[in-house]
């Protein structure tokens, strides 16, 4: 007991500070790896000189790759407003179609699973909720709605960062574990346009408009699924999320858009996908990071767009100053998740984790991915502090892959109940100071999720 007391002490440091002392979440995940070094000093064995390899380990993982592609979508954003091409973008979606139901779906769904998929980082739900208040929809289902759909695409976010994190920290073959997250997610995945609908207009809206849900989920999961089985993470969400927003448009009033000035529009989006595409398929990511490419498309698009080269080095150095905090704080997590690895610490939470559920640790294996999730608002962050222990609980390969795809999926639907979640999207429809009425209406559908995707992992597991 005093063992799993003193490993499990970093992660209530951590959701202590994050939770209840309210402290900016580098602050706090530079409390937890302080605690954590201390502990794996004093009681584990490890000296001065492993901590700092750990940290140093942890610091090098966090800058590159994932530092390097979280600011390389980033960037590819803001190129987009820069050039003008984002308004061109919103005064696209709102021509499509004068009902509500249609737009949330196509706004909250559709292109709040391409932001995820290009960037990630609040961008999916700040970005679309900010267009739905614009267009006059209600500011809380517009928040609402916009953390379901958030929910699906956190696997495969800014190119699939986190995918490749958790196959870092757990030692599993990326290309497996991208097909077992694609399975284990598809009834979530299935279940969120019906649930936005819902949030949208109640039964009513199931009812006139559940087609149009179907034809939401089904445009995003084909695409979604294919890439995730065949081509790997990178492009799952992005291809998904356009290929939903075109069979929307399709469905919606079409002849209103402006081909020429969409094309314009999304020029650096299609950069990125066409460049992420072939190196996939080339099998080239061995070689170059999908950061540089993901850099190097976003400058094409942003020349095609004139806006100069100069201007584009700006950019890209303003956004790596706009978010050099945030990769401190990932570098930090991923610093503790090391120390915490080296020492024996995750390995003895597992084995703790064992005694406690037994056979039914398939029920729980979401919902410890969802409480990571919460606490750090990242799914990459929670598949450094819990994938590994997930991994090595299961006995088989399959269970291995199993558990790790839980928590990444757990985490995407912990993102829902997030405070950093809530928090942006409130500030984007207008609602700062409203957290926490925001917190208490999304939490049933966070309950009703998480028990579907528990119940996804339980069939899974009994089904191999």
């Amino acid at each position: 007991m005093t063992n799993v007391a003193i490993s499990i002490l970093p992660v209530a440091v951590l959701v202590f500070m994050l939770t209840v002392v309210k402290s900016a979440a580098w602050k706090a995940a530079l409390a937890a790896l302080v605690v954590g070094s201390i502990e794996a000093i004093a009681f584990n064995g490890l000296s001065l000189q492993d901590i700092a390899r750990c940290t140093m380990n942890g610091t090098a993982t966090g800058l590159f790759p994932i530092g390097l592609i979280i600011v390389a979508a980033l960037f590819t954003y803001a190129v987009t407003v820069e050039s003008g091409a984002v308004d061109e973008i919103k005064s696209g979606l709102k021509k499509l179609s004068s009902d509500d139901r249609f737009f949330v779906l196509l706004t909250a769904w559709g292109f709040g699973n391409f932001m995820e998929g290009m960037a990630g980082f609040g961008t999916a739900v700040a970005i679309p909720c900010a267009i739905l208040v614009g267009a006059g929809f209600d500011p809380v289902k517009a928040v609402l709605c916009c953390l379901v759909a958030n929910t699906t695409p956190t696997a495969f976010a800014s190119a699939g960062v986190p995918t490749m994190v958790l196959a870092t920290e757990t030692g599993l073959e990326i290309s497996p574990l991208t097909r077992m997250i694609a399975v284990l997610q598809l009834l979530v995945s299935a279940l969120s346009p019906i649930i936005i609908l819902f949030i949208a207009d109640g039964w009513r809206g199931l009812k006139e408009k559940f087609l149009l849900a179907l034809l939401a989920a089904a445009a995003f999961i084909v695409p979604w699924l294919t890439l995730a089985a065949t081509v790997g993470c990178e492009l799952p969400n992005i291809v998904g999320g356009i290929s939903a927003m075109v069979a929307m448009a399709l469905a919606g009033d079409f002849r209103k858009l402006d081909a020429k000035r969409q094309a314009w529009a999304w020029m650096p989006f299609g950069f990125v996908v066409a460049t992420l595409g072939a190196a996939a398929l080339i099998d080239s990511r061995h070689l170059v990071s999908p950061g540089f490419l993901i850099i190097a498309a976003a400058f094409a698009g942003g020349l095609c767009q004139r806006v100069s080269a100069g201007r584009l080095v700006a950019l890209l150095g303003g956004t790596c100053r706009k978010y050099y905090i945030a990769l401190l704080t990932i570098c930090l997590v991923l610093a503790l998740a090391k120390v915490m690895g080296k020492s024996g610490m995750t390995s003895c939470l597992a084995n703790a984790l064992v005694s406690a559920t037994g056979d039914a640790y398939a029920a729980v294996s979401s919902i410890v991915g969802a409480l990571g999730g919460f606490v750090t608002g990242s799914g990459t962050s929670s598949n450094v502090l819990f994938g590994s222990l997930q991994a090595s609980i299961g006995n088989t390969e399959f269970e291995k892959l199993l558990f790790a795809a839980a928590n990444i999926m757990g985490a995407g639907i912990g993102k829902m109940i997030c405070p950093q979640s809530i928090v942006l999207g409130c500030a984007a429809a207008g609602l700062a100071g409203r957290e926490s009425e925001m917190m208490r209406k999304i939490a049933p559908y966070f309950l009703a999720v998480i028990a579907i995707a528990s119940a996804s992992t339980i069939a899974l597991a009994h089904w191999n």
